[in-house]
């Protein structure tokens, strides 16, 4: 019993550690919420925040936010392999979310895919990919695996796909905004098709 509970509380002490919500450490390690109350209180110096889980349709409510979504529900899954449809694999969940902020690190600079999620977030896809309210499909232009919500109505499920329709968009509205004067091209005499008209 005394093993038990000692790996009960390393496993409460790893997840309040990455930032689960004591609830959540709670419902997954079975441990009292007076003392997860107190372990949060060590490790963060701060008593918890109260606060509403996210939901699926918010995780999953942009092509951005789908496609980080999809990021880390693949390396969920590939760790976990298929049986994470069917239940909840916290060690699969931890080193699938690590990996998915190592990922998300090297994408920052470019903000392709926004704000990374956090492990309460990776939680909540976790655990709709047991109740069928996340699925996991493979595009069938792009064939790039992603996940979906069950009642989704985007125009465009696969997010890839959608991210790439939008891109085009964006880049034609920067190319029809006009351009300012450089000194190198007034140096080459080059004319300003703002002032061109002006000049005859």
């Amino acid at each position: 019993m005394r093993l038990q509970h000692h790996a009960r509380t390393q496993l409460a002490i790893t997840l309040i550690t990455r930032g689960m919500r004591t609830s959540l450490v709670g419902r997954i390690s079975g441990l009292r919420p007076a003392l997860l109350r107190e372990l949060h209180h060590e490790i963060h110096g701060c008593k918890p925040l109260p606060g509403q889980l996210p939901s699926t349709g918010s995780l999953l409510g942009t092509a951005r936010r789908q496609a980080t979504a999809s990021v880390f529900a693949g390396l969920y899954r590939a760790f976990g392999g298929a049986a994470v449809q069917r239940s909840i694999d916290i060690e699969a969940l931890l080193t699938g979310h690590r990996l998915y902020l190592e990922q998300m690190t090297r994408l920052a600079a470019s903000d392709t895919l926004g704000a990374p999620l956090d492990i309460n977030h990776g939680w909540v896809i976790a655990r709709d990919l047991t109740t069928g309210l996340v699925l996991f499909r493979t595009c069938e232009h792009c064939a790039i695996p992603y996940v979906q919500g069950a009642f989704s109505r985007r125009a465009v499920d696969c997010p890839i796909c959608a991210l790439k329709v939008s891109r085009p968009s964006r880049e034609g509205e920067d190319d029809a905004r006009p351009k300012r004067i450089t000194s190198s091209s007034a140096e080459q005499g080059t004319p300003n098709p703002d002032t061109r008209h002006a000049s005859e």
